[in-house]
């Protein structure tokens, strides 16, 4: 790997912020990047050398961030810039965009981490009650002869059971995260698309960041003279992205059949109902591209938004849940005691 996992969260945002300052302020793309890497120790030198190499060979800017192992959403945002647009704003576009990707891992992080820890003490004390203080209450109440009640029954069940449903649920993770990695990732675009229709978080937030991408990267095009046509085949041609691929292959066949953009759009069923309004009515006006960029930020927000309420939402329920947990575990243990103790008396 040419940059780590710890090397890009650390630097890979500063790297596309200076590289658009320097080249503003007149030095070539070869000097800003040689510059930048005198920076970065971490970095090792062959893979500095191999990204210099590659420019003095009249490699662009996209394939050296490829090699830099940026997202395939950058690459493709700095490749159309190299031949359509303003290089240097999209760089400092797509380090907005990477700013508000990292907020949200540290929200998520920041809300779950509490409670991840509060989880892993109290399943460690589950498991070390059942097998030690459960066991000799469950003996002793035996041999004075105290008859449990059928709630203390059940809920010293559920506690019994509840680290092999832990267990479980951990399994069950691993395995669906290894068939989207081994399998799901591996199957056409059309069926990963309609598997995600049926989910339905998932597919809000899919419906909204697909909605980002299509108004995005229109309203770019559009606003640097190239014809919607156009727009269409050069995401058609592109391989970069497979789901920008699908989306306008399938616009496209819709326009060959002479119908127009906005049906296009809606007959795919996967964007947010809003988008049609705003693309029939920048038709109308002839200002698509600046209503679809104003849309695109309008749903990047909307988007940003629900992943905060859904991450907000996740610290509650965790709480919720290991509250009524604790309580059971101590009812299970003191109800008993107190009907022992009613019978003595």
């Amino acid at each position: 790997m040419l940059w780590n996992r710890n090397l890009l969260k650390g630097y890979a945002d500063d790297f596309l912020l200076r590289l658009s300052e320097m080249t503003d302020n007149g030095f070539t793309q070869y000097e800003a990047i040689k510059f930048l890497f005198s920076q970065y120790d971490e970095v090792k030198d062959k893979v500095k050398t191999q990204i210099l190499h590659m420019l003095q060979n009249g490699a662009s800017l996209s394939s050296c961030l490829k090699q830099l192992q940026y997202s395939n959403h950058i690459v493709m945002q700095i490749h159309f810039s190299e031949s359509f647009g303003n290089i240097n704003e999209t760089l400092r576009h797509c380090y907005d965009y990477n700013i508000s990707q990292k907020k949200l891992r540290q929200q998520f992080i920041k809300t779950i981490q509490y409670p991840c820890v509060l989880i892993i003490i109290f399943i460690a004390l589950i498991i070390t009650v059942n097998h030690t203080v459960l066991p000799q209450f469950k003996t002793m109440y035996s041999t004075m002869g105290v008859e449990l009640s059928r709630e203390i029954v059940i809920l010293t069940s559920i506690l019994y059971a509840l680290p092999q449903l832990i267990m479980y649920l951990i399994v069950i993770t691993v395995c669906i995260i290894l068939y989207y990695l081994f399998v799901f990732k591996r199957t056409n675009i059309k069926t990963q698309l309609s598997v995600i229709k049926k989910i339905p978080i998932l597919n809000q937030l899919h419906r909204l960041y697909i909605t980002y991408r299509l108004s995005s990267d229109l309203s770019f095009f559009l606003s640097n003279g190239v014809m919607m046509k156009n727009v269409i085949l050069i995401l058609e041609e592109q391989n970069d992205d497979l789901t920008l691929n699908y989306i306008a292959k399938s616009i496209n066949k819709s326009l060959m059949q002479g119908e127009a953009l906005p049906d296009a759009v809606a007959k795919m069923n996967l964007f947010e109902k809003s988008m049609i309004h705003f693309m029939q009515h920048g038709e109308k006006n002839s200002k698509l591209d600046r209503e679809l960029d104003y849309y695109s930020q309008y749903i990047f927000k909307k988007f940003e938004m629900k992943i905060f309420k859904l991450i907000k939402s996740i610290q509650p329920v965790i709480f919720v849940i290991l509250g009524l947990l604790i309580v059971a575990m101590y009812l299970v243990i003191i109800l008993p005691m107190l009907q022992m103790m009613e019978g003595i008396q």
